[in-house]
């Protein structure tokens, strides 16, 4: 499948911001196969909701997000900022997690993860991941441990 600059963009994206495969607790010998980007940046959210929806053609009622704020930030208002600006409904998040305070710099939306879950779709990704960095002689398997 040859693929656009948007979409290389995106996973770019998936592949820096995202969660990699990891083991089920639930079961033994299990995986769970999560495409999700974390940030605090709108746009890079926006970016990657919209390959979502436009480009791999994700129902919009599998697509879930969730907020992480700080103590003392406005909750409501953050649920409608991120609700509003990437046309997801309020329904389709899941709780939002509330941390300390803390020392950290304070940013103005809180940070969201954008998630789906699907095995096939994320086997793709991967695939076409891995087609991409072929230009640079990488692949995603590699550990880049040094020894």
């Amino acid at each position: 499948m040859v693929i656009n600059r948007k979409q290389t963009i995106a996973l770019i994206l998936w592949w820096c911001e995202g969660t990699k495969i990891r083991r089920d607790k639930r079961w033994k010998d299990s995986y769970l196969y999560p495409i999700e980007v974390t940030n605090t940046d709108p746009k890079i959210i926006k970016i990657f909701i919209n390959f979502l929806r436009e480009d791999l053609k994700v129902p919009g009622d599998k697509i879930k997000g969730q907020i992480q704020v700080h103590e003392g930030d406005d909750q409501e208002k953050l649920e409608k900022f991120w609700s509003s600006y990437l046309s997801l409904p309020k329904q389709q998040f899941n709780k939002t997690i509330v941390r300390p305070k803390g020392n950290r710099f304070r940013n103005n939306h809180g940070t969201f993860k954008l998630r789906t879950y699907d095995k096939k779709l994320y086997l793709i990704l991967q695939s076409l991941l891995e087609d991409e960095l072929k230009i640079f002689s990488v692949n995603t398997t590699e550990s880049g441990a040094i020894g």
